[in-house]
C-alpha cells in the first residue's frame, strides 16, 4: 500500500536520525562528564597548591618572626653562640608552631647553633638556595632534598621518618631503587640584621615524608567527606621523584601506599619534561581523574610531584545513568515520531489512493467519479483537481468517440448489410457464366470471369468480417448454441468450398476429427471460425504442403487444432496475432495486403464468446498452428 510505502520511508529517516542522535548524544554525554570532572580536578589542584603554598607562608613568617627576636639579635651580634637560653626560646617556637627543626648560622653560612639533638654544629648552609638568598638580606621559603646524613645533623629522627621501601607497582617505570632514604623538605630562611648588616640567618623546615598531618589537611580542604562505595572519592599525594611519601591513598588493606610509585606515562611527561599532567591515570589499584604538577627546588629542578585525583567510576556511573536517561526520552520520542510519521502517512497517502482507484476504476472502462480532496496537502490537492479535470475531459472525448464509433458502427453494419443482395446476386452469375448456363465463353472472357470471381469472393469476405465487426462493437455477437457434428455439418462444407483454391495450390488436406466430434455451439458461428482458419491456412500454407485438423476432449471441451506446413508466424507479431486488424503477410508476398485484418479478432471473439479459449503455436520457418476449445455436447447437456 501507499501508506506502507510512504511510512516506510519516513520512518526510514527517523530512525536514521534518531540513532545518529543517539550515538551523538552518548558521545557527548560520556565526553562531557568526563569533561566537567577533570575541570573539578584542576580546581582540586589549584586548592591543594593553596593548603601547601600556605605552609610554606607559615614556616617563612616563623623563620621571620624568629629572626626578629631581640636575644636572636644580640645572639649574631655578639658572636657568643653558646647560650641555652636562646636555643631553649628558638626550640618553644619550633615545637609551637610544628618545624621539625629550626637552626642559626653566621655571616659566613656556618651552623652555630640547632635547637634539636645531636645539637650538631659547624657545618655550611651555603649551598642550599634559600639559606643562601638570606644571607644575601632577603627572606626566602621554598623546597629542598636532604640526604640522610643532612637530615641526621638536622634532628634526630628525621632519617627514620624519611626511609621509605619502595615497591614496583604496576604501570611505573622499572627501577633497581629499593630504598628511599632522602627527605622533602619545606625550607625557610630570614636574615638577622644588625647596625644595616647581615650578621647570620635563622633557617627552618618541616619534613614532608610521612607528613600525614600536611597531607591530611590539603585532602580535607580538597574533599572533605565525600564517599564512594565506602571510598574515599578523592586522593591527595606529595611525590619524591616517583614515589610516594605523603599520601591519602590507600592499599587493599587499608593502609597508607608510601613507597608506591607512580605510572610510567606520568612520570614521563611530569618529571622527565616538567609539565602537568591532566588526565586519567592508573593510581595503585584503581582509575582516577588527576592533576599532577612538578615540585621543583630553589635550583628549579623537578623535585617531586603534587597530586590530587578522584576515582573515575563515579563519573562513569553517572554518565551511565544520564545515557540511560537519555537513550529512554530518545526511544519515546522516537516512538511518538514513528505515530506522528504514520499519521502523516495515512493524511498523505489517502487522497493519492484515491487517486489511484480513480485511475484503475478508469483503466478498467468505469466512469470517472471526481476524487475528493478533503485531508489533502496544497500540492496533492492540485493534482486532484487536474486530474478531476483530466477525467472530465476524458469523459466528454470518450462519449464523442463512442457516439462517432456507434455512428460508424451503424454505417458500416448498413452498408455491408446492403451490400449483400448485390453482391450475391454478381456471384451467381459468375457461377452461371462460369457453369456455361448462358452459352460457352472464350479463353479472353475465362479469364475475366476468374479475375471477376476472385474479387467476388474476397467482397463477401470482407462483407462478411465487417457485419461481424459490427455486431462484435455493438455487443451483438450472442451465440445461439446447439448440438452440431463439427465434421458433417461444418469442416466438410467448408472444405468443399476451399476445393478449387486447394487444388489450385496443390495442397492436401488431412482431416482427423471424426464424424462423432459433437460440440454445443453455433453452426455459423463456428463456421465462420473454421473458414477463417482455413482460409488462412490455405493463404499462408506452403504450395503442395499439407493442412491437418484434429479434435481431441478436453474436460467437457474439444480441443480442435488447425495446422498447416509453410513459413510459421514470425516471433515477434505472436502477441498481436488475434488484435483488430492485423495482418502477418509480408507485402512482397503473393495475395499480401488482401486481407480485412479481421479473421483472426472475429475467430477469438467467436470462440470466447462459446467459453472457450484459443491460441497460437509456430515453429518459424516450418510450420503454424492454431488450437481453440468449445464445449463439447455431452458435457453441455448434462444437468446441473
Amino acid at each position: 500500500m501507499l501508506r506502507t510505502k510512504i511510512f516506510k520511508r519516513l520512518a526510514l529517516v527517523v530512525v536514521l536520525f534518531a540513532v545518529l542522535s543517539i550515538l551523538l548524544g552518548v558521545r557527548t554525554i560520556q565526553s562531557r562528564v568526563l569533561q566537567e570532572a577533570q575541570t573539578r580536578v584542576r580546581l582540586d589542584l589549584s586548592s591543594a597548591w593553596a593548603v601547601y603554598d600556605s605552609q610554606l607562608d607559615k614556616i617563612r613568617t616563623i623563620v621571620a618572626l624568629s629572626a626578629a627576636k631581640q636575644a636572636v639579635i644580640e645572639l649574631c651580634a655578639a658572636g657568643d653562640w653558646d647560650a641555652p637560653e636562646v636555643r631553649n626560646r628558638l626550640d618553644r617556637i619550633r615545637v609551637r608552631f610544628g618545624l621539625d627543626y629550626l637552626g642559626v648560622t653566621d655571616a659566613e653560612g656556618q651552623v652555630r647553633l640547632r635547637t634539636t639533638p645531636p645539637y650538631a654544629a659547624g657545618d655550611y648552609r651555603t649551598t642550599d638556595p634559600v639559606v643562601a638568598e638570606a644571607l644575601n638580606g632577603k627572606a626566602a621559603a621554598g623546597m629542598q632534598l636532604l640526604s640522610s646524613a643532612e637530615l641526621a645533623r638536622e634532628a634526630e629522627g628525621l632519617r627514620e621518618q624519611a626511609f621509605l621501601e619502595l615497591e614496583n607497582t604496576p604501570r611505573a617505570r622499572r627501577t633497581t631503587r629499593e630504598v628511599e632514604t632522602r627527605g622533602m623538605v619545606m625550607t625557610a630562611a630570614a636574615p638577622v640584621t644588625s647596625q644595616g648588616g647581615v650578621t647570620g640567618v635563622v633557617y627552618g623546615g618541616l619534613l614532608v615524608n610521612r607528613n600525614f598531618e600536611l597531607i591530611d589537611r590539603i585532602h580535607e580542604v580538597v574533599y572533605g567527606d565525600e564517599m564512594y562505595e565506602g571510598a574515599p572519592l578523592g586522593t591527595a599525594t606529595v611525590f619524591l621523584h616517583d614515589s610516594r611519601i605523603a599520601t591519602t591513598v590507600r592499599r587493599a588493606n587499608g593502609n597508607r601506599a608510601l613507597g608506591t610509585r607512580v605510572s610510567k606515562e606520568v612520570a614521563d611527561r611530569v618529571l622527565d619534561n616538567g609539565e602537568p599532567w591532566i588526565g586519567e591515570a592508573f593510581v595503585v589499584r584503581d582509575w582516577y581523574l588527576t592533576a599532577y604538577e612538578p615540585i621543583r627546588d630553589g635550583h628549579g629542578e623537578v623535585i617531586g610531584m603534587l597530586y590530587v585525583g578522584i576515582l573515575k567510576e563515579p563519573f562513569v556511573d553517572y554518565g551511565r545513568s544520564l545515557i540511560w536517561r537519555y537513550v529512554g526520552l530518545s526511544a519515546f520520542v522516537l516512538v511518538v515520531a514513528l505515530v506522528t510519521a504514520f499519521l502523516l502517512a495515512g493524511r498523505l497517502a489517502a487522497p493519492i489512493h484515491r487517486l489511484v482507484e480513480a485511475s484503475n476504476r478508469m483503466k478498467d472502462g468505469s466512469s470517472a467519479v471526481p476524487v475528493p480532496c478533503e485531508g489533502a496537502c496544497s500540492e496533492t490537492e492540485a493534482l486532484i483537481h487536474a486530474f478531476n479535470g483530466m477525467t472530465r475531459t476524458l469523459a466528454e472525448r470518450e462519449e464523442r468517440l463512442r457516439q462517432l464509433n456507434r455512428s460508424y458502427m451503424e454505417t458500416l453494419g448498413f452498408v455491408s448489410h446492403e451490400l449483400k443482395s448485390p453482391v450475391a446476386s454478381i456471384m451467381n452469375y459468375v457461377y452461371l457464366l462460369r457453369e456455361g448456363k448462358l452459352g460457352s465463353l472464350n479463353e479472353k472472357q475465362q479469364r475475366a470471369l476468374r479475375s471477376i470471381d476472385s474479387g467476388g469472393h474476397r467482397l463477401v469476405e470482407m462483407v462478411r468480417h465487417y457485419l461481424n465487426l459490427s455486431r462484435i462493437e455493438n455487443g451483438e455477437l450472442s451465440p445461439a448454441p446447439a448440438t452440431l457434428a463439427v465434421r458433417g455439418e461444418v469442416v466438410d462444407p467448408v472444405l468443399e468450398a476451399l476445393h478449387g483454391e486447394l487444388e489450385e495450390r496443390g495442397m492436401r488436406v488431412d482431416n482427423r476429427i471424426g464424424a462423432d466430434v459433437t460440440v454445443h455451439a453455433d453452426g455459423n458461428m463456428i463456421r465462420e471460425v473454421f473458414e477463417n482458419l482455413l482460409s488462412n491456412a490455405l493463404k499462408y500454407g506452403r504450395a503442395g504442403g499439407a493442412i491437418e485438423l484434429t479434435a481431441e476432449p478436453r474436460d467437457g471441451f474439444v480441443e480442435f487444432c488447425v495446422r498447416n506446413e509453410g513459413d510459421g508466424i514470425p516471433p515477434d507479431k505472436m502477441d498481436r496475432l488475434f488484435t483488430k486488424f492485423s495482418r502477418l503477410e509480408d507485402a512482397g508476398k503473393a495475395g499480401a495486403g488482401k486481407g480485412t485484418g479481421l479473421g483472426l479478432f472475429i475467430t477469438r471473439h467467436v470462440v470466447e464468446a462459446h467459453g472457450g479459449t484459443i491460441r497460437a503455436e509456430s515453429e518459424y520457418g516450418r510450420w503454424a498452428a492454431f488450437r481453440f476449445t468449445l464445449p463439447a455436447a455431452q458435457a453441455a447437456e448434462e444437468p446441473a
